[in-house]
């Protein structure tokens, strides 16, 4: 398993007791991903997308997502992300995208990034969170759930509707695929959409895992279920310790909704920590992949036909 530093500096603590956090967090996730013990594989990620910076992902990185579930997009342009979850939320109505989670760069929170490296003249874009409420707002989205460097920084007000160009970060490279910002109409105070991020500031890392890590019954329900979907697995997954934490419920999850900070952390989780988030994570793929060859043993059994007792004769030989 490797491990990346995605560069995410998160949301500066506020100052309330760390109860009132945990609380407050398990009610916002319990409204933004509901349905924490998944029956299938394939329930895990329903009515949640996931967007990945190309950079910080590996290749077909999504086609293990759609596997769990989740609808999956990893580009360098927010234009066609954006049009890659009106055409999901169309065509596939049944399983709405009811949240969407940002794997992206917060560029020292002076934008959300897509970028496929940091060449100058890669393909990259920048969005707004004003953009994002005002064009997901339309698609049914109710929550975008920031994981990406200064997330809480993103919210400030002088950029919420409108980034800077020209804020002078090194990290703000050339918007070669460009900016999308909210338009002259978006009125924040109207917005359904809510905007979480983590309510303390660190360092945001990513694991690389492999399918071979799996335990073996977690391996069969995931390549059974990419078969009946046609999905061709990927040998390798990218993962971060936030995405984990959300998925398992882990109580260290601290939320923030709609707030901003202009604090900066170097603050980074030790690896060991990383580690343990990742164990977490197969042990969870175990427990649904248990569940559902408990339900299908159930359903075998339902639908197999009841033998008829044998009829006894009595009589003299």
């Amino acid at each position: 398993m490797k491990r990346l530093s995605l560069l995410a500096l998160l949301l500066f603590a506020l100052a309330a007791p760390v109860r009132a956090f945990d609380a407050n967090s398990k009610i916002l996730l319990s409204h933004a991903w509901p349905g924490a013990a998944a029956a299938r594989i394939d329930d895990i990620g329903r009515g949640v997308g996931v967007v990945f910076s190309p950079d910080l992902s590996v290749k077909n990185n999504c086609a293990f997502y759609e596997t769990l579930g989740f609808a999956c997009f990893q580009e360098a342009d927010w234009s066609r992300v954006l049009d890659s979850v009106h055409r999901h939320n169309v065509l596939y109505p049944e399983n709405r995208i009811h949240t969407l989670v940002l794997e992206t760069h917060g560029t020292n929170g002076n934008g959300a990034k897509l970028q496929v490296s940091y060449s100058p003249t890669a393909d990259r874009s920048y969005i707004s969170v004003g953009a994002l409420q005002e064009r997901l707002e339309p698609e049914g989205v109710e929550y975008v759930i920031i994981s990406a460097c200064n997330s809480g920084r993103l919210l400030r007000p002088e950029i919420y509707v409108r980034l800077d160009p020209f804020n002078g970060d090194k990290l703000f490279l050339p918007p070669t695929c460009g900016i999308v910002d909210a338009s002259d109409d978006f009125e924040l105070e109207r917005s359904s959409v809510t905007i979480l991020t983590p309510m303390a500031s660190h360092i945001e890392t990513t694991l690389v895992g492999r399918i071979a890590e799996l335990a073996p019954a977690t391996r069969r329900a995931i390549v059974a279920t990419a078969k009946a979907k046609g999905i061709t697995l990927p040998k390798e997954f990218a993962i971060s310790d936030m995405m984990v934490q959300m998925i398992t419920r882990d109580s260290h999850v601290q939320l923030a909704a709609n707030q901003y900070v202009d604090v900066l952390s170097k603050e980074i989780a030790t690896q060991d920590r990383s580690e343990q988030n990742f164990k977490r994570f197969v042990t969870y793929l175990s427990a649904v992949s248990t569940r559902q060859n408990i339900g299908k043993a159930r359903l075998v059994a339902a639908k197999a036909p009841v033998r008829k007792k044998a009829k006894i004769v009595s009589g003299t030989r």
